[in-house]
């Protein structure tokens, strides 16, 4: 993690403003669980071991659909793609072949099970699955992100009037948020549906749903003391809070956004020049959302744009979302999570 930028934020050369961003989505699938049964309806889904259908809330362990070299050759002969292309799509996949149990320690937990009719394009075959490099799965993999949000996260991201923008909720080390199609055995058994997915490692206890709540561990946020410049346990005195991220990637390629370009000298170094009015719909974005599991008044929603991480190393443009004081106002200092509710 890189250290914290300085509350300010910058638009143009002249011009400081306090920090900001937070991107959002204009076009996006809402998506449906999917599933023959739910959890509740299947107590084998919270059982460690047990095959169940790829359905939401149901937890697996993190064991790969790659691992095995001569099941991938395997594959790639059954459904015509090079070993190299089927290597590549299965090497981080979730094999999803027992289940974990959602109660106790997992590592990966599918939080939203969204039907593959929803998503555009439509997938009809396996071989299409395995062919992660193409620009129809790159298409496919936008809208399946924009699919795994939910109604806090997808009803903030519109705020922005961006497109294919996508919000994501902080975590903190130790997880990340991706999607996998169903396994190739999966989908022979007449599985159709993309799984959201949340990996911890460790393995944890951790649930994607608790992170919007107040009973998520205040130690697991992500607070800045702006006087020391330095990431602090929310518990501790600090001025603002990381609250959400926003990859504004499918924006800055439609030229809706400024990319790298826009990294530009400041008094107080490097700063991404954009515009106020673009600001601004990134703060009602941030401000949405805070809004939505918060009900402080003393802070609002900031976006900031780390100019180190524009891009980022994987090659996306993220937007961090902040709980802050408005930019009108001297910064307060608070102890806690806005988190309360």
């Amino acid at each position: 993690m890189t250290a914290p930028q300085p509350h300010e934020r910058t638009s143009m050369p002249t011009t400081l403003r306090a920090l900001g961003a937070v991107l959002a989505i204009a076009a996006v699938l809402s998506g449906c669980s999917a599933g023959p049964k739910s959890p509740a309806d299947d107590p084998a889904a919270g059982k460690s071991g047990i095959e169940v259908p790829l359905t939401t809330a149901t937890c697996w362990s993190a064991a790969t659909a790659g691992a095995d070299p001569q099941e991938v050759l395997s594959l790639a002969k059954k459904y015509g793609v090079s070993y190299f292309a089927a290597a590549h799509a299965l090497a981080e996949r979730p094999a999803f072949d027992l289940t974990q149990g959602c109660a106790g320690s997992h590592q990966v937990e599918v939080y939203k099970a969204v039907a593959m009719d929803q998503v555009k394009p439509v997938v009809t075959t396996y071989t299409a699955l395995l062919q992660s490099g193409s620009k129809a799965y790159a298409k496919l993999a936008a809208n399946v992100e924009q699919a795994c949000m939910n109604k806090p996260l997808l009803e903030a991201v519109v705020r922005t009037g961006l497109p294919g923008a996508v919000m994501s909720p902080v975590f903190g080390d130790g997880v990340t948020l991706g999607w996998a199609p169903p396994s190739p055995e999966q989908w022979e058994a007449g599985q159709r549906v993309y799984a959201c997915t949340m990996t911890q490692k460790p393995a944890g206890t951790l649930r994607y749903a608790s992170v919007f709540r107040k009973s998520f561990p205040t130690s697991r946020r992500t607070c800045i003391d702006n006087k020391a410049l330095v990431y602090v346990d929310c518990a501790r005195k600090h001025n603002r809070e990381q609250i959400s991220t926003i990859d504004v990637s499918a924006a800055v390629a439609a030229k809706k956004f400024p990319g790298r370009k826009a990294i530009k000298p400041g008094p107080d170094g490097e700063y991404v020049d954009v515009s106020p009015a673009l600001y601004a719909a990134l703060d009602r974005a941030c401000t949405a959302y805070l809004r939505a599991v918060s009900t402080t008044k003393k802070l609002t929603g900031i976006a900031e744009i780390d100019p180190d991480k524009w891009p980022a190393p994987d090659g996306t443009y993220p937007v961090a979302c902040e709980a802050d004081t408005a930019t009108t106002k001297n910064p307060i200092t608070t102890q806690g999570s806005v988190f309360d509710r």
